[in-house]
């Protein structure tokens, strides 16, 4: 099982370092997973910080301009490689274990559920 955590992203660096330090620290240890941020034309530093994300997980698009979010998380899901998508907002402090329930329940019922 792979999950792809979806990110647009349209300046607020502070918040989307916190964010990904968030989910970084909260994901089930051994989940497959990608983490695929889509710039939405940030002006605040944002473009050149995600230059710095070496580690094969991230994914970065690139949007031209602002393209808003849900143009932002389209462009996202066409090249997403998961079995699940996670939409998260940048501005988001994930908290340990947000991730095992909807997990189980879509294991639960047999991949009825969407969450």
């Amino acid at each position: 099982m792979q999950v792809s955590f979806i990110i647009p992203l349209f300046n607020c660096l502070p918040l989307t370092q916190a964010m990904l330090a968030s989910l970084q620290a909260t994901l089930p240890a051994g989940l497959a997973h990608e983490i695929i941020f889509v710039d939405d034309g940030s002006t605040d530093g944002t473009r050149d910080w995600l230059t710095t994300l070496q580690d094969p997980t991230f994914r970065v698009v690139l949007n031209e301009r602002n393209h808003g979010y849900a143009i932002s998380n389209n462009r996202a899901v066409a090249i997403a490689r998961g079995e699940f998508l996670a939409l998260l907002n940048n501005d988001l402090v994930l908290q340990p274990r947000w991730l095992e329930p909807m997990l189980a329940a879509h294991a639960k019922f047999h991949g009825r559920a969407g969450l």
